[in-house]
């Protein structure tokens, strides 16, 4: 997966006129981790267009303006789909990833004794 995302920004930076390429990566990538049920990781999300599955490379595919309508937020245009994504500034928030009670310890579920038997 790593491998098809960095083939993707390579083929784009040496050919931005032509993103074809660089959204069947995407497109292939995303496919993977749906088939294989696996989580993409939310820094790669983020620079990924729902739309039209091409990378958002802002000034080469996309527009990112900061808004405070509502809140403090970043927004994003996907300049091929004209598709927008928003992300709040938020100083005290976390992702769910990062949090603290989100984490498994890999010797947690080991120790403890199976309820059934």
């Amino acid at each position: 997966m790593n491998y098809l995302y960095q083939a993707a920004l390579t083929s784009l930076y040496s050919t931005p006129a032509q993103p074809q390429l660089c959204r069947f990566y995407i497109h292939t990538m995303k496919n993977i981790s749906q088939r294989l049920v696996l989580r993409l990781d939310p820094s790669i999300k983020r620079t990924l267009c729902k739309g039209c599955d091409s990378l958002l490379i802002p000034g080469i595919t996309c527009t990112s303006r900061l808004q405070a309508r509502r809140q403090k937020h970043v927004s994003v245009t996907c300049l091929t789909c004209s598709k927008v994504k928003r992300f709040v500034i938020d100083q005290e928030h976390t992702l769910w990833t990062e949090r603290s009670e989100n984490v498994a310890s890999s010797g947690d579920t080991a120790s403890q004794p199976c309820a059934d038997s």
